[in-house]
């Protein structure tokens, strides 16, 4: 339906944006790695996937199309939703996961947070073929991430809250991962936690 967004975000999170487009504002659901792309106040371009499961819309949305290409394969498989997908690719690059997938290391995906035994044998048997396929837009020689910039344990919770945790426990898994995570970025405090 939308296959792109391009304006100001006008706020951002560890897992939504709000890009204003034509005086209307779009909440998206990101990745980690999507929002290490994003400047407040800067004007960008986002490629959208809509998501509807019982009725209710998700707009996801990536900072490239090889992103939002790799998320609609992981979603095509049955039992996978936005936010084991954005999980997903919130732990690895996109050519990460899919040199992952195409390999068959389903125990790499079982290490996120809400991927189990099944659900990463499923991904890896029905994408495998898919994946070798996949033409991904990463350069040669170029890092697969970029770091985001130091955010707030706070943003670190509610990202984790929207990934699918309680709060309690989200709290509790950020306390101990700030003992272990140098610094005070969300990024980092939210990969500690998928992988704990």
């Amino acid at each position: 339906m939308y296959d792109h967004l391009i304006g100001p975000i006008v706020e951002k999170h560890a897992s939504r944006a709000v890009v204003r487009c034509g005086g209307v504002g779009y909440e998206c659901r990101i990745s980690l790695h999507t929002a290490g792309e994003l400047q407040v106040g800067a004007e960008h371009q986002l490629f959208t996937l809509l998501h509807v499961v019982d009725s209710v819309p998700s707009l996801l949305a990536f900072s490239t199309r090889a992103e939002r290409e790799i998320a609609r394969k992981v979603l095509s498989v049955s039992g996978v939703g936005p936010t084991i997908a954005l999980a997903l690719l919130s732990v690895y690059s996109p050519h990460d996961l899919a040199a992952a997938i195409a390999a068959g290391d389903s125990p790499a995906l079982k290490r996120v947070k809400g991927v189990g035994q099944k659900t990463s044998e499923r991904i890896c048997l029905e994408l495998r073929d898919a994946m070798h396929k996949l033409q991904l837009e990463v350069e040669a020689g170029a890092s697969p991430s970029r770091p985001l910039p130091s955010r707030t344990a706070d943003d670190a919770i509610a990202a984790l809250i929207t990934l699918g945790y309680s709060e309690k426990d989200a709290r509790e898994r950020v306390e101990k991962a700030r003992r272990s995570v140098p610094g005070d970025d969300t990024e980092a405090l939210v990969k500690f936690v998928l992988q704990m």
